[in-house]
């Protein structure tokens, strides 16, 4: 048998086809490998690879940007200059773990925030992912490392700030508020600060916080000097304009324009200015005064992003300094007024309570015939003048005890069916004299109620009085009562004229109904604040309803003996 080889036919085109297609798909891998290399050397992240003794061996564009190293420069390298010193032992550790693991690659988010190390010595927190790739028994380390120094930054902020909100919030005493404002500035913000106030025409320094303990005394030694020197202070021209004035850079000249003599300019540079910042403290559209920012060490000076806190700080500030302002007003005019009713009550008082008297034993001692009948009704207008009079002092002296929630019951259980009788009969008279009819509806069964009865009385009087008042001739005014859980409903309801839906919010105000829609003689606002201070002081709770033209109904509730 005889054998041969098979010799494959030399096919031209067959050849031709071959060569095209090998150079198709080198020229497809040198796209791909350009079209790579242009994404990793654009991204803005650090791309950086690694052998496996953790030698650089490729740093994208994004690397260059965020260590400050260009390629050439680390190319070779050990990994560890890019790592801070105090890491670089548990770093390598870390990797060497991970390239015995079987796990190919771990994600950002997967591991705990690391530190990059610039060019420049600068420490900076970072995110990373890292993989890891054999190729021809070679292994390599890939890391894409994101700088987040940003957004630390202002996660650092908004905390700052939301604790600042609610260390601001914590009281209204202008001179805590300010210590606040301050204390708040100090360290996060400044190495020393100094608020200055707005009093009337003139600006003040009202409070001193320094980093260091023992410069805080110097930095108060301040206190007597006048703002600025030789030109006008940075803070004064803040207050003025309602701008920040921002500094970076505080030149030796400018301490000493700002000095108004050689112990002043000898204190400004025992503490030191190097960079400073001022923003002002406006709210509602006034400037009531700035934040003055000053950094003594040689490391930092004020950037935008500082710029940028302080006066979201200074928002806050102001709104709860603007805060503090109006309350410490308030109390000063509460103080003067509990002043004056404390002379009225006092000095008005006693002359009221003596012509009262008079004109009452005058009237039951002296005959009917030497007065006259005229004589009678003079005097029995005085008494009743001087009554309304000491019931006004006492309405006064009442409202401010309950403000002062200084209103003391003495609570018993009592049927409330009682009490609304007793106040219904004293008052039937005068409804009668209006023509007005007066139900009691309150069910004799109700259960009793934990209440002090002359205030709860009082509540009654007030109301049905009102009622009587606000309601014409021929109409009705009732009394009601349910029982709602623990406590006991009360209502007084009438076919009066009602009150507006407008001011129906403003109806339990004090001195409301004295100034505006009140018929003459009708009091001046007091009762029904009063009867709302009775009726929470019992822990219940008052509403009304009302309509125009169809009558209005007040709703209280008291506790039941039984829930006590």
């Amino acid at each position: 048998m005889s054998s041969h080889v098979i010799r494959p036919v030399d096919d031209p085109q067959a050849r031709v086809a071959t060569d095209d297609a090998v150079r198709r798909a080198r020229e497809a891998l040198l796209t791909s490998e350009a079209v790579f290399t242009g994404i990793v050397s654009i991204a803005s992240d650090a791309i950086i690879s690694t052998d496996a003794a953790q030698i650089i061996i490729h740093f994208n564009q994004g690397a260059e940007e965020i260590f400050g190293y260009s390629a050439d420069e680390v190319l070779g390298q050990p990994l560890d200059i890019l790592i801070p010193d105090a890491f670089r032992q548990a770093h390598r550790r870390h990797v060497e773990e991970f390239g015995r693991s079987p796990v190919a690659a771990r994600r950002m988010g997967e591991r705990q925030e690391i530190a990059g190390r610039r060019k420049n010595g600068e420490v900076f927190p970072a995110e990373a992912s890292i993989s890891k790739l054999d190729i021809n028994g070679v292994r390599i380390y890939t890391v894409v490392l994101r700088d987040i120094t940003e957004r630390k930054r202002m996660e650092r902020a908004q905390r700052f700030l939301a604790e600042a909100g609610a260390i601001l919030s914590e009281s209204l005493d202008f001179d805590r508020t300010l210590e606040s404002i301050a204390r708040l500035a100090v360290p996060t913000l400044a190495d020393w600060c100094v608020l200055y106030i707005r009093d009337g025409d003139a600006v003040q320094r009202l409070q001193f916080v320094h980093a260091d303990p023992d410069k805080q005394a110097v930095v108060r030694r301040l206190q007597p000097w006048p703002l600025g020197g030789r030109e006008p202070h940075p803070a004064l021209r803040v207050i003025e304009t309602g701008e920040p004035c921002f500094m970076p850079e505080v030149a030796a000249d400018f301490i000493e324009a700002m000095s108004s003599d050689d112990e002043h300019l000898a204190l400004l540079r025992e503490l030191g200015i190097n960079s400073a910042l001022f923003v002002p403290l406006t709210a509602r559209g006034e400037t009531l005064g700035a934040i003055g920012c000053y950094l003594s060490g040689q490391a930092r000076r004020y950037s935008a992003d500082d710029l940028s806190l302080a006066r979201d700080l200074a928002a806050r500030a102001a709104l709860a300094l603007d805060n503090a302002r109006l309350y410490r007003e308030a109390q000063r005019a509460i103080e003067a007024r509990d002043d004056v009713l404390a002379i009225v009550s006092h000095d008005l008082g006693n002359p009221l309570s003596a012509i009262r008297i008079g004109t009452s034993l005058l009237l039951r001692h002296l005959p009917r015939e030497e007065l006259g009948s005229a004589g009678v009704q003079h005097l029995e207008g005085i008494r009743q003048s001087v009554e309304q009079m000491e019931r006004l002092i006492q309405n006064l002296l009442e409202v401010k005890r309950i403000e002062a929630g200084r209103v003391v019951l003495d609570r018993r259980a009592h049927r409330p069916a009682a009490l609304a009788a007793a106040a219904v009969d004293s008052l039937s008279a005068v409804a009668a004299s209006r023509n007005l009819t007066l139900e009691n509806h309150v069910p004799e069964n109700a259960p009793a109620v934990f209440v002090d009865r002359e205030r709860v009385l009082q509540v009654f009087s007030n109301l049905i009085g009102n009622a009587i008042k606000f309601t014409p001739e021929g109409g009705r005014i009732t009394v009601d009562a349910a029982v709602e859980g623990t406590e006991l409903r009360v209502s007084v309801s009438d076919t009066g004229i009602g009150i507006s839906e407008e001011h129906l919010p403003h109806i339990f105000d004090r001195f409301w109904q004295a100034r505006r829609h009140r018929p003459e003689g009708h009091g001046i606002g007091l009762g029904l604040a009063i009867v709302k201070g009775i009726v929470e002081a019992h822990g219940g709770r008052i509403h009304v309803e009302s309509r125009v033209g169809a009558g209005s109904t007040f709703s209280f509730t008291l506790p039941l003996a039984t829930s006590t």
